[in-house]
């Protein structure tokens, strides 16, 4: 019997929601500088307003990955699109002209902004569960990259349209139209998804391929309890690879959250170019990061096939990209050359997609029943540089009037997560807690199916 192929069809639904996830992130940034013009904002308040989304997003990790665990990515993931995007649409009704005062409707934002990254927390823990669950280990990588490209494309395309509306139409109506997108979204979500176990289109050919690969109903990682306790937690914790995840998370996250926040406002006070200039030149790195990380999973899931060793393979993209990405640096000697600035901003952006692998390698180390709760330890520092990098620039900004010692920030942090990944990560394989039923498994049992030695 021939294998189907419907996990292709759920990887299309982790594209089409990671694209939404985004232009619900960045159509604030899109917005930003009307809303600080009709609010009279400063560049710290911007920066606390850029920033509230990921205080929220980070905090709710935890307990969303402990509830994930439980019951499962369908209900918890639909239940989160449909949510985020009535509070993405609610944000359209922050406008001063429906409120007495400036005061109330910067409220209003920063309220929906919150509420914004408390129903977004499950995506990433859920997208790794679900890649972990739907496909072999030799597809993940590339499947990551897939799903998370559309960040980008979601980016490239829809800025430009977002920089029309805004430009014509108002801020509030592209709010308006991205929170009615996704409610649409969510509800087809709750209608098609399923995992491997009930799902009604993947025969058992496939079914068999994915489980012989990693994936659903594989004993190629160590079958432990599921009960989850505070002591499997801490021993996670204590290990020196953990953290050197968790730094380099935070490193590429926070150029990201540049792309996401201060970027537009960027390009139209440091480059000097219209919103609608700004919109299209934002293009070429969203473009640029769209590819960037596609070659990086490509990359890695071709030096597995190759026989390659799973630490060369998911290391040698990471630490590449991580080195290039400092060039973002040197975006400031080109601020009278917008162009100039433009490609140097792409290459870097490039590169830190490139460098995107992080859940990736979470999952290569984490054993599946603990990628939920885990899963949220990562988030929350990798969305720690979302609070912080945001209210950092805002204060640099607010200081100097320019955007210079913002780009040597994002630089350095850059080199923070190289230097980690040099001096705390060590060999890619599966942490397995030591527990009574896991102490005499073979070392086969708790090994990927595609490890090397």
């Amino acid at each position: 019997m021939k294998a189907s192929r419907s996990r292709l069809f759920i990887l299309t639904l982790l594209f089409i929601v990671t694209a939404i996830n985004y232009m619900d992130r960045a159509n604030l940034a899109v917005a930003g500088t009307n809303i600080q013009n009709d609010f009279s904002l400063s560049p710290t308040q911007l920066g606390l307003l850029f920033s509230m989304f990921t205080w929220a997003y980070a905090v709710s990790q935890i307990p969303v990955g402990y509830v994930l665990d439980r019951i499962g990515s369908r209900i918890l993931y639909g239940s989160a699109i449909i949510l985020w995007s009535i509070f993405t649409f609610m944000m359209g009704f922050s406008s001063h002209h429906l409120f007495a005062t400036a005061t109330a409707s910067f409220i209003m934002l920063l309220s929906c902004r919150a509420l914004i990254g408390i129903a977004e927390s499950p995506s990433f823990p859920s997208n790794t569960k679900i890649i972990a669950t739907w496909f072999p280990d030799h597809e993940r990588a590339r499947a990551t990259a897939i799903y998370s490209s559309a960040q980008y494309i979601g980016l490239a395309l829809l800025t430009p349209a977002l920089s029309f509306i805004v430009a014509n139409y108002g801020w509030e109506m592209s709010f308006y139209l991205s929170g009615a997108a996704g409610i649409l979204f969510g509800v087809f979500w709750l209608v098609y998804y399923r995992d491997p176990q009930h799902s009604k289109t993947a025969n058992r050919a496939e079914l068999d391929y994915i489980k012989a690969g990693g994936g659903y109903g594989s004993t190629n990682q160590a079958t432990v309890s599921e009960k989850i306790s505070w002591h499997d937690i801490k021993f996670f914790l204590s290990k020196k690879t953990v953290w050197g995840l968790f730094i380099t998370q935070f490193a590429c996250s926070s150029t990201l959250y540049f792309f996401l926040t201060w970027f537009i406002v960027y390009l139209e006070k440091g480059l000097h170019l219209s919103v609608s200039k700004a919109g299209i030149g934002a293009m070429l790195p969203y473009i640029m990061a769209m590819f960037g990380v596609l070659c990086g999973g490509t990359l890695s899931d071709m030096l597995i096939k190759k026989g390659k060793s799973r630490t060369l393979a998911r290391k040698l993209p990471i630490m590449a990209g991580l080195g290039v990405t400092m060039i973002i640096g040197l975006v400031n000697f080109f601020e009278n050359q917008p162009v100039i600035a433009i490609i140097i901003l792409s290459i870097a952006f490039f590169a830190n997609a490139f460098s995107n692998l992080g859940w990736v390698v979470w999952s290569d180390v984490i054993p599946r029943n603990f990628l939920g709760t885990m899963g949220g330890f990562l988030n929350i520092c990798g969305n720690l540089s979302g609070i912080v990098s945001p209210i950092v620039i805002g204060v640099i900004l607010q200081r100097t009037q320019n955007f210079q010692y913002a780009m040597w920030y994002i630089a350095g942090v850059a080199g923070l997560g190289l230097l980690a990944y040099i001096f705390l990560v060590g060999k890619i394989e599966v942490i397995i807690p030591e527990k009574k039923n896991t102490k005499n498994l073979s070392e086969n049992a708790i090994k990927p199916a595609t490890a090397n030695k």
